[in-house]
């Protein structure tokens, strides 16, 4: 992820530097730094131009983009849900990164989209964004469990038993008695286990597992009812 470096300039001075693009990129970049650490509400349509100038620097458009996150809330949401498909990889990578930064649950859905990016580096910060938000994702990754593309519901399986999420156990279960591809299903089992609830259904599926022909399936399944055990015990 980009870092800022601070530097000790004036407000005015940054806002000046921001916006020249003659000036250092280095500079211009403190100058961002310098506006996010005194920000008032008043330059963010300073930020919104900067940002949606196709013409700007992708660097300091990236910028701009992570001290939207930085400084987070609806506004800047609104403003980088509006950057979310820029044609620009660089850009669209770090305004994802940022909408994860904002914590507000209506970057769920865009962040989900974001799985689908021909970018792996873009499908990575999609992934990192949402654990980002944490809870607040949840019901649109269990929505994902049911709608999306392998990959993706790799991704929520994974998301879900890392937040321990038992809201998240019947579309698990689905998942694996459907016959999801193998990667989903391993994955399924594993968030199983992490949430460690033991109810009749799930250990009888876990069970079912066991006996499944695919080594990482059965693995995954006894791996699964030990940590079910331990969470009761």
């Amino acid at each position: 992820m980009m870092e800022f470096n601070l530097n000790p300039l004036s407000l005015d001075d940054a806002i000046d530097i921001v916006k020249k693009k003659d000036q250092a990129l280095a500079l211009r970049m403190d100058a961002v730094l310098t506006i996010v650490n005194k920000f008032e509400t008043e330059y963010f349509p300073l930020f919104e131009e900067i940002l949606k100038d196709q013409d700007e620097s992708e660097d300091i458009r990236s910028c701009v983009a992570l001290a939207l996150g930085k400084i987070s809330g609806e506004i800047p949401f609104q403003i980088l849900k509006s950057c979310a498909k820029d044609s620009n990889t660089t850009v669209r990578n770090y305004v994802i990164q940022a909408l994860g930064m904002t914590y507000q649950e209506a970057a769920a859905p865009l962040l989900i989209q974001a799985l689908e990016d021909s970018s792996n580096t873009v499908f990575a910060s999609a992934t990192e964004a949402l654990n980002m938000l944490g809870s607040k994702a949840t019901p649109y990754l269990i929505e994902l469990l049911s709608t999306g593309a392998d990959d993706a519901r790799c991704i929520a399986a994974w998301q879900l038993g890392e937040m321990q999420e038992q809201d998240s156990i019947p579309a698990l279960l689905e998942n694996i008695k459907r016959g999801s591809s193998v990667s989903v299903i391993a994955l399924c089992i594993w968030a199983l286990g992490e949430i460690g609830l033991g109810t009749d259904e799930v250990l009888q599926i876990l069970s079912e597992a066991r006996k499944e022909p695919e080594p990482d399936v059965r693995l995954r399944a006894e791996t699964a009812i030990k940590k079910i055990a331990s969470h009761q015990n």
